[in-house]
């Protein structure tokens, strides 16, 4: 299991910082649990293109997904 953080992830937490989202707000505009998202930002676990790109919407990040992994 990786514990690396990507750029992706050092951005998702920034917007979440900037926009004052926390990660139980942000579970609620992507639908995911909390845990789920906590794992994909941190770099635990690599998630679909369909789901990164349900986070980049609800942060309004303007990235490819496949830029994210």
């Amino acid at each position: 299991m990786s514990k690396t953080i990507t750029p992706w992830g050092r951005q998702c937490k920034a917007q979440l910082a900037i926009k004052g989202i926390s990660l139980t707000g942000l579970s609620d505009a992507t639908g995911l649990s909390r845990t789920y998202l906590s794992a994909i930002i941190n770099g635990r676990i690599t998630a679909p293109r369909e789901t990164i790109n349900k986070i980049n919407h609800a942060l309004d990040i303007q990235q490819e997904a496949n830029a994210c992994l």
